[in-house]
């Protein structure tokens, strides 16, 4: 359980030295956040200076609530009605989603005749001249011009201008792109395949004056007003709606709201005048018809009692008509009533026919539930169309309009069958009657019946047209009383209209910040990508064996500063080294220390001559090997001439002692790798290796054996099986990351006992004389638990 524990400690530990080296790498290009952060500051400063000033201008309308209860209609269905929030609060998202339609957005647009806009170049944008167009623009009736696409035009003198504009259209059922680069006259028809349109003066002109004129397609138009048009309510529970846009041109935006809310309005009491307009409709029809039926009755009643010379009817006859006239007529409207409740269930689930239902009560049907009921289904099928272009059917308000739906219309259903039912009864005992009466007239004399037929078609249809006068006058009284629900409280005016930008603040910040990301996005890339070893902490982190201090970096050019700089820091950096190495290996036994690379340029033969030199100077007698047969250099740091050595001894033609040169350091002594064999590698393994090792122990105190790189000669870790210590070197900025983990392998595999990692070109951090030492000081050696 406590080594789990340590190793879970190391392993937070690793990640925080990670943290921290990240950090560091950050602060080292210090400088470059400095130098971006000014820039993005400057940036936004410009930004902010000449960045068109952007306002905020609303609107705010007061949606008047009829108080139409549904339970004063269906009581039963009150309970459903509240859980689905059908009251107040849904009337306003409903009317929020009508007004946030295309369709109201596009009539808004096309009431305003934007069909076209200009601008002027300013700094940073263009502005838009609304209102304030520098040219007269005639264009020709069912004129094509390409739509959203910007026309430089610069004018040239007082009768000419130079016309500048190209892109792709489609016409013609193919898509072509255009170039247009001509020069034209004012008050002149221009005209071509793309466009066509005059331009004439208005005032005098400056030459060289640019502007950019655009035909604006109506569809864009209204999608770029739908996505920067804010439509809210205040609050919850508010009858208020907020109608805002953010932009340049107040008095454009202002115009905008202002027709957007009267689109509204008018919306409102075009649905609202339906229901009367059908009943005026249907009354005019009835009348026309009538009253030519009422002057054909009227003729022919009174030509019967001019030619039979019959002025009034008996007392009986009188009677008889009277009943007769008052049956028929109950007779007719019960039939309408009936035909008209058919009508209404057939229609129900027909948004369109039901709208153009007329009101009951112009037939006689004086039922307020019925009444109530079909004028809010005809209400709520209209407001399901208009919200249909603005969202779709799982949109939470969509859907609570289609249960209110629902439950309008089983009510009017159930109230319509129930009614029908009771008038078919009431048309049964009317027709009972008039079969009796008619029972009574057969019984008059022949003139009498005649004279009451006819005088009862004159009064059934005078009365009918009275009557029908009279609902005439009730349907344009109602009209006349319709009000909107939409009052308006404040309309989009330029004077309440607020600055929103350009926000010094903002500008500078996002400046700042956008500029200090350039170094930091950069830098992170270079991390993210970068695979090589720049810190000791990165080796030590997935490092399974120990990690010495290492070599630091020089600018001296000789290939031995041990011997021409004692006392430098690159001297202190091999004394540590030498005094980590005698602490490692505490037995008295002469001691073998390996020194492998795994690439070439790593450093291995430098550090291996600059250490021997270091343990000679110590008197320390010290033996150097040259075991790298492939590509021998170590000679070149001791400055000796090449000569036989190691190979030879291997293929037997030299002894021992033959090979082992005298060099200018005292007590250290040279072996070189002689000359170049076929087979290398197969000396290297050969038993003589162990011979020499073990004869050389008896004669030296250290011995330093500098190898091949093991990724191109992989034999050559054989050495390290014989040494009691094995170095490998990895060189700052040059050796990657993954050499570490590829270390730990050839350790783990080939079960070397003693081994350490030494760092080549180390940031010099105070060695030498002089200086504070670094902060490992002389003789420390770092240890890595083995992580497993």
């Amino acid at each position: 359980m406590k080594n789990i524990e340590d190793i879970i400690n190391q392993i937070d530990t690793n990640k925080k030295k990670d943290t921290i080296n990240n950090f560091k790498k950050y602060i080292k290009f210090w400088y470059l956040f400095l130098i971006f952060g000014f820039i993005g500051t400057i940036i936004g400063l410009l930004i902010f200076r000449y960045s068109p000033p952007t306002y905020s201008i609303q609107s705010r309308v007061l949606v008047k609530t009829q108080n139409e209860q549904l339970n004063s209609i269906l009581p039963s269905q009150n309970d459903f009605v509240k859980s689905m929030g059908m009251g107040q609060n849904s009337n306003i998202e409903n009317k929020i989603g009508i007004l946030q339609s295309y369709t109201l957005f596009r009539k808004a647009l096309v009431n305003l005749d934007w069909k076209v806009s200009w601008y002027q170049n300013e700094l940073l944008y263009k502005k838009e001249l609304y209102k304030n167009e520098p040219l007269e623009l005639i264009v020709p009736p069912n004129a094509l011009n390409v739509q959203n696409t910007l026309i430089k035009i610069e004018v040239l003198s007082d009768s000419q201008y130079q016309i500048q504009t190209e892109g792709k259209t489609s016409q013609n059922g193919y898509q072509q792109e255009f170039q247009i680069n001509e020069t034209a006259k004012f008050d002149v028809p221009f005209n071509n395949e793309f466009f066509s349109f005059t331009l004439g003066k208005k005032g005098k002109l400056l030459p060289n004056s640019i502007y950019y004129l655009k035909f604006n397609n109506i569809n864009s138009l209204t999608n770029q007003y739908l996505s920067k048009t804010n439509i809210s309510s205040n609050e919850l529970g508010s009858d208020i709606i907020t109608i805002s846009i953010k932009d340049q041109n107040i008095q454009k935006e202002a115009d905008f709201i202002n027709e957007l809310t009267n689109v509204f309005i008018q919306f409102g009491l075009e649905n609202k005048n339906s229901n009367s307009n059908n009943s005026l409709e249907f009354i005019d029809s009835q009348l026309s018809r009538i009253k030519t039926q009422l002057k054909t009755a009227e003729d022919n009643f009174s030509n019967f009692r001019k030619n039979n010379k019959v002025m009034d009817l008996s007392q009986e006859a009188q009677i008889v008509y009277q009943k007769l006239e008052e049956i028929e007529n109950e007779k007719y409207m019960t039939q309408l009533q009936i035909n008209y409740y058919t009508d209404l269930l057939k229609y129900l689930d027909n948004s369109d026919k039901i709208s153009e239902m007329v009101n009951p009560s112009v037939i006689g049907i004086n039922d307020a539930s019925l009444s109530s009921m079909l004028s809010k289904l005809m209400d709520l099928y209209r407001k399901r169309e208009v919200l249909s272009y603005s969202v779709k059917e799982k949109n939470p308000s969509f859907q609570i309009l289609e249960k209110e739906i629902k439950i309008t219309r089983d009510g009017l259903e159930e109230t319509a069958k129930n009614q029908l039912q009771a008038t078919e009864a009431m048309l049964t005992s009317t027709e009972e009657r008039y079969t009796t009466i008619e029972q009574r007239i057969k019984k008059l004399p022949q003139t009498e019946k005649q004279m009451i037929g006819i005088q009862r078609e004159f009064d059934l249809n005078n009365e009918l047209y009275t009557y029908l006068l009279q609902k005439r006058a009730e349907a344009s009284l109602a009209k006349a009383s319709i009000m909107p629900e939409i009052q308006i409280i404040d309309q989009a005016m330029e004077e309440s209209s607020t600055q929103t930008g350009p926000n010094l603040l903002l500008n500078v910040g996002a400046g700042l910040m956008g500029g200090v990301s350039i170094p930091f996005f950069v830098i992170s890339l270079l991390i993210l990508f970068n695979t090589k070893i720049e810190s000791r902490d990165e080796v030590e982190s997935k490092s399974d064996i120990r990690v010495l201090d290492g070599i630091i970096k020089h600018n001296y050019k000789t290939l031995t500063p041990v011997v021409q700089h004692p006392r430098s820091g690159i001297a202190e950096s091999f004394r540590g080294l030498r005094t980590n190495i005698s602490t490692i290996l505490e037995s008295p036994r002469s001691k073998v220390v390996s020194i492998n690379s795994l690439l070439p340029g790593e450093g291995k033969s430098f550090i291996s001559s600059n250490f021997s030199i270091t343990l000679a100077q110590s008197k320390k007698k010290t033996l150097l090997i040259g075991a790298d047969l492939y590509k021998p250099t170590l000679h070149k740091f001791l400055n000796i001439k090449e000569n036989k050595g190691l190979s030879d001894y291997f293929k037997g033609d030299l002894e021992m002692k033959e090979i082992i040169y005298s060099t200018s350091i005292p007590n250290l002594h040279f072996i070189q790798a002689g000359s170049s064999p076929q087979n290398p590698s197969e000396l290297i393994v050969g038993e003589k290796l162990r011979q020499l090792l073990e004869m050389a122990r008896e004669m030296y105190d250290y011995i330093v054996i500098d190898n091949a790189p093991l990724m191109l000669v992989p034999d050559a870790v054989t050495t390290s099986n014989y040494a009691d210590i094995s170095l490998f070197i990895v060189r700052m900025f040059q050796s990657h990351k993954e050499q570490v983990k590829q270390i730990n392998k050839i350790v783990s595999f080939n079960k070397i006992e003693q081994a350490a990692i030494v760092i080549n070109g180390s940031p010099d951090r105070g060695y030498g004389y002089g200086k504070k030492y670094w902060k490992k000081g002389y003789g420390e050696s770092k240890y890595k638990a083995n992580i497993t």
